[in-house]
């Protein structure tokens, strides 16, 4: 799949308005988005069940293009020139269910630590569960 035709799932209602929660400005949403990337790609790079993921690789890096996703995503930009989803996974070891089950938990606490709303957290995690069939394998 090319990832500007990424589906519609990427234009939803609430994916844009808990984007629009995130700040006061575009800059400070960006960086707000960016802010609790890279803590959450940092606490999977630390994790025991999920941290040899993340191995000789730039963690960084990562939470910067799943940055760009989001960004698509929550509708703030037009385009995406990264991999969709499960291609971006392909190349990994397998991921199987309780790795994905703790990542959707690190991305909730992380989401919680910087005072995303119950709502907004359930909005987050359920977009992000939505890839689990092309992921886990």
């Amino acid at each position: 799949m090319d990832p500007r035709d990424l589906p519609l799932l990427l234009n939803k209602p609430e994916l844009r308005d808990l984007y629009q929660r995130l700040g006061d400005s575009p800059a400070a949403r960006e960086l707000k988005l960016e802010t609790i990337l890279q803590d959450f790609y940092k606490r999977m790079a630390s994790d025991v069940m999920l941290d040899f993921f993340f191995i000789g690789k730039d963690v960084s890096a990562i939470a910067l293009k799943q940055k760009e996703f989001m960004l698509r995503a929550f509708g703030a930009h037009a385009t995406y020139s990264g991999k969709a989803p499960a291609d971006a996974h392909h190349a990994l070891p397998p991921i199987r269910e309780g790795m994905f089950n703790r990542r959707l938990q690190l991305l909730g606490d992380t989401l919680r630590d910087h005072g995303l709303s119950d709502e907004d957290m359930q909005t987050w995690v359920s977009f992000e569960n939505a890839f689990r069939d092309g992921i886990v394998g």
